[in-house]
């Protein structure tokens, strides 16, 4: 039955096919299937216009899938290049290089710096309260500081 519609749709079967799965994209995002959509696509116009026995065309199909798939990964790459604001969403490496003044003394290594409307917890060298510090570096949402010199 699905070998006697393949045969009877020919060539169009491709272009099926590749809107398949450009539909299954759409439910499964994940930038895969659109790529064997377009090249399914792609092998149902050419076969439209040529006349390529059903291995050919299969060829064509893993080929352009491939070339696809490949060149789709790297021109559509979200860590090719950083944006302007590489720490937007994460507030804490914001704050390195900051300076602050502590609210509560450092004391065994672990303290409290007051930034704008949030207590943040600080690691460093035990300092008293009121004393500068430096953010140097962040884990979470603890900061790492040293004296501000």
């Amino acid at each position: 039955m699905i070998m006697g519609l393949i045969h009877q749709l020919g060539p169009w079967t491709w272009v099926v096919l590749g809107l398949v799965l450009l539909a299954l994209e759409i439910v499964v995002p994940g930038n895969v299937f659109v790529w064997f959509g377009v090249a399914a696509i792609l092998t149902g116009l050419l076969a439209l216009f040529t006349a390529f026995g059903w291995q050919v065309e299969l060829t064509v199909f893993v080929v352009l899938a491939l070339v696809l798939v490949v060149v789709g990964r790297r021109v559509f790459s979200r860590a090719a290049q950083p944006g302007e604001r590489p720490f937007l969403n994460d507030r804490a490496h914001r704050l390195v290089g900051s300076t602050y003044v502590l609210s509560a003394p450092i004391v065994d290594g672990n303290g409290h710096v007051r930034i704008d409307d949030t207590t943040w917890r600080v690691q460093g060298p035990d300092l008293p309260s009121g004393t500068r510090v430096k953010v140097v570096g962040a884990d979470g949402a603890l900061l790492k500081v040293d004296a501000a010199g």
